[in-house]
């Protein structure tokens, strides 16, 4: 039961942190950019969280796999509170896209999640190298359809320049994912 209430909890710090980041781009593209007045509350107690996370020692799921974006976070939110508690907070020029990436990657992930079903699984008390292993699978299978997407939606957006070679490209990904399946499964 720890387990499920550790998960939720997490899950819950993901979605604080993309609604905070996305606070942060917001105020900071704005006509006089500047920091939103919640940073200097909010900040250091995310920061907190994020090391936590980090320092658990049975991460699994999307935390062990997600530890770098984690990282990013904490010093992103060190950084902000550090800046807030200046004495006068003046923002980096790449603030706003750095706020955007990690919050995108924060709703993937609680998209992934959701899509998953990993927070009402994640109580049960089966195998967990069998679990976690298929957790891996799952995940290098999201990111070939990940990768397959980002690909397609490159192809479009060059006017169909070179069709043939994004075709091949296309292809040779797709074999290379069915053949990883196929090691997987023997």
């Amino acid at each position: 039961m720890p387990r499920v209430s550790s998960q939720l909890s997490d899950l819950q710090w993901v979605k604080q942190v993309h609604d905070f980041l996305i606070e942060v781009a917001r105020a900071s593209l704005a006509d006089s950019p500047k920091l939103p007045d919640s940073v200097s509350t909010q900040a250091l107690p995310l920061a907190q969280k994020a090391q936590n996370i980090l320092q658990k020692p049975a991460n699994t799921g999307w935390q062990s796999q997600k530890s770098q974006w984690i990282e990013q976070v904490r010093q992103l939110l060190l950084e902000l509170s550090r800046i807030a508690l200046g004495e006068s907070p003046k923002l980096p020029e790449n603030i706003a896209q750095r706020a955007l990436t990690l919050a995108e990657t924060a709703q993937d992930i609680q998209q992934d999640v959701e899509d998953s079903g990993e927070d009402e699984d994640s109580g049960d008390d089966g195998d967990e190298t069998e679990n976690s292993s298929r957790e891996i699978v799952l995940s290098v299978n999201d990111l070939f359809k990940h990768l397959k997407d980002r690909l397609t939606a490159e192809h479009h957006s060059n006017n169909s320049a070179g069709d043939d070679q994004w075709q091949q490209l296309l292809t040779l990904l797709d074999m290379v994912h069915q053949t990883y399946n196929r090691i997987q499964n023997s």
